[in-house]
């Protein structure tokens, strides 16, 4: 008897095992794909049925377990939309990201571009594009414009979720409607942006001009490079340069007080200059400049044979001009920059030259940081061009 018994234990035991396991192997946990979808389309009916309650319990619930994702946030704004009861308060901080992303969604419809949907199903609140809930609320949003006033943010959300996507960031940054909270929070999110800095890289050629007693010299070009920083409006960089030739008539140089009759001429110029813009329009850019660098030419040349030692003569530079840049593209431009050099190239008593040179150089380079200027491109921001 209790062998039948615990044979009866063991079958039943068994059965039971074999339940659970076909359990596993046939049902899924419900994962935000199918909530999404069907929750999309009970949203849709509700509306539709007027049964306004059930429309808003059935976001609540989307929301809840899928949290606030794009179509999540347009189902909110189209349902106050419908009745009439849109406040600003609907406007979380995530909302320039969820406009972003449903102009993005569009796009992707125009162009058919779906494979990218499969590798960001989150980044697109588990929502397959072009289909259902998108036509649907297309056609709502397109319905609901005509309700509402050309110049209320009602009217702008409308039209955006009608599928005319375009307008919307270049009605934001030109409407004389800045009190808008929308508008409030596109331009903020440009703000973010904007003050990150670029980096900048040029390279420089001109000329040196001379004034007063140093005209003796001659014109001398110059080569050279910049490397710093664009941040907002003000401009940072380390410039080096050489200026190169011999000088254009003989003048005397000292070597241990000494005088010599030479016409040597090598110089250098190490610094570091600061612009602002004052003016930035369609790609034209002009800036006031300054910069203090050490500044100096090679006036006589050395004998080793002869234990002679070179002579060098080195100044401070304190200089101020004007900039401009034309950019070609967002990043890439041409320039030309002239600047007025304070110096007193008799300091270490090797010439008598104590006048203020005149620079004239132009620039071709450019600034870009990459994760600031495709946000900004992103958001339909005008950047230079």
């Amino acid at each position: 008897m209790r062998t039948l018994f615990l044979s009866i234990v063991l079958l039943f035991a068994n059965l039971l095992y074999a339940q659970d396991f076909d359990k596993l192997m046939v049902n899924r946990p419900v994962d935000c794909s199918d909530i999404s979808y069907n929750s999309g389309v009970y949203f849709l009916k509700y509306l539709q049925e007027g049964k306004i309650d059930s429309a808003q319990r059935i976001i609540q619930y989307w929301e809840e377990k899928c949290g606030e994702r794009e179509p999540v946030f347009r189902a909110k704004i189209l349902l106050a939309l419908n009745e009439g009861t849109y406040t600003d308060s609907l406007l979380t901080e995530g909302t320039m990201s969820h406009i972003y992303n449903y102009k993005s969604r569009v796009e992707m419809i125009r162009n058919s571009n779906y494979y990218t949907y499969d590798e960001y199903k989150s980044y697109f609140g588990f929502t397959p594009p072009g289909q259902e809930f998108d036509q649907e609320t297309q056609a709502i949003a397109k319905s609901l414009s005509k309700k509402y006033n050309p110049e209320s943010t009602e009217y702008i959300l409308a039209e955006f979720y009608s599928g005319a996507v375009d307008s919307i960031f270049l009605r934001l940054q030109n409407s004389p409607e800045q009190e808008w909270l929308l508008a409030e929070k596109y331009n903020a999110e440009v703000e973010k942006y904007l003050k990150k800095g670029e980096f900048h890289m040029a390279w420089i050629t001109g000329v040196w001009l001379p004034t007063g007693d140093l005209t003796t010299l001659g014109a001398h070009p110059e080569l050279g490079f910049q490397m710093g920083a664009k941040r907002g409006k003000m401009n940072y960089d380390f410039t080096l340069l050489i200026k190169f030739l011999s000088a254009a008539n003989e003048y005397t140089a000292y070597r241990d007080k000494t005088p010599e009759i030479t016409d040597d001429f090598f110089g250098g110029y190490i610094g570091v200059d600061v612009g602002r813009d004052i003016y930035t329009n369609n790609g034209h850019e002009f800036q006031l400049t300054g910069g203090i660098a050490l500044d100096g030419f090679d006036a006589l040349e050395g004998d080793e044979d002869l234990d002679i030692d070179p002579e060098s003569t080195f100044t401070y530079n304190f200089n101020f001009g004007l900039g401009y840049r034309y950019y070609i593209t967002n990043s890439f431009y041409i320039g030309l920059k002239a600047k007025y050099n304070i110096v007193d190239y008799s300091i270490n008593d090797v010439t008598d030259f104590n006048s203020n040179p005149v620079t004239i150089h132009l620039t071709i380079g450019g600034v870009n940081n990459i994760f600031r200027n495709s946000n900004l491109e992103a958001l339909g921001y005008k950047l230079r061009k």
